[in-house]
């Protein structure tokens, strides 16, 4: 099989370093054939709701498909033009009138905050967030947005699907019992119905949860549920760790039951066998 990154960080992303040519040198040492950069893209609606601003602007997102266009005549690794959209309500407008001005390859949909708290960090952040409405409430208002992005068929893949066990692990369980289940598997449905696919990202395995997002059981619910599309990353956000436990991440779809993972190409899947 092929082995592909589709969910890592250049210094186009705030919090990441690296030139794209970086990252695709590694690739090459690993053997990777595809990476497809899932830069972030946050939109911050000003409090009146007339306006928005980006992070990376338009001028940088268009500086970025420029170095990427440029780093492929350097190497022989394909390298596609993703985002990782930071979904949020309020700014779902400016999110659709944005997305088809650019060539985007790939669209993974995260969600990063609830309001004004950034639940994936800092660890401080998450915990005040779970201080404040509590563990179950605290996921339910979570999975609300999750549901509504979904909805949205804006995006392409889910990211970390349950990013909620971060900072509080035992959040894992708690999303496969009960009413949470029901709110996950109407989420998951709802996802088979639009054909947006699930994310493994391995990044969970050097967090507190010490296991991919998502868990094995959730992703086993997926396929249950009809989940086919299912895309595959390290969350890298540098070079040395380009494709950081991606035979995890691969080890862990066979056991849920998949046979194909999936390549995007102008917003369109291909399967690979696994």
């Amino acid at each position: 099989m092929i082995l592909v990154d589709y969910h890592l960080h250049s210094h186009v992303s705030h919090d990441a370093r690296g030139k794209i040519d970086d990252h695709a040198r590694r690739a090459e040492e690993l053997g990777l054939a595809e990476l497809c950069f899932t830069e972030h893209l946050d939109f911050y609606p000003s409090p009146d709701g007339q306006s928005c601003d980006t992070v990376p602007t338009e001028q940088q997102l268009r500086a970025y498909l420029e170095e990427l266009r440029d780093a492929r005549q350097h190497t022989h690794v394909s390298l596609k033009f993703g985002i990782e959209l930071d979904y949020k309500p309020e700014a779902d407008r400016w999110i659709r009138d944005l997305l088809p001005r650019f060539p985007f390859d790939f669209v993974l949909g995260s969600v990063h905050n609830v309001g004004p708290w950034s639940v994936s960090g800092p660890r401080e952040s998450a915990l005040g967030f779970f201080k404040e409405y509590g563990a179950r409430r605290g996921c339910q208002e979570y999975y609300r947005i999750v549901e509504k992005m979904v909805s949205t068929h804006l995006v392409d893949s889910v990211g970390h699907l349950d990013l909620m066990k971060r900072f509080r692990p035992e959040n894992g369980a708690l999303l496969l019992k009960g009413e949470m289940r029901d709110q996950m598997v109407a989420i998951l449905e709802r996802m088979a119905a639009t054909g947006t696919g699930v994310e493994i990202n391995a990044s969970g395995l050097v967090h507190d949860p010490h296991e991919p997002y998502p868990s094995l059981d959730l992703l086993e619910l997926a396929r249950e549920r009809g989940v086919e599309i299912l895309t595959i990353g390290s969350d890298s956000h540098q070079p040395a760790t380009v494709g950081r436990h991606l035979s995890d991440a691969i080890a862990l779809a066979q056991t849920a039951g998949f046979t194909h993972f999936h390549t995007f190409a102008a917003r369109r899947p291909t399967a690979m066998a696994l």
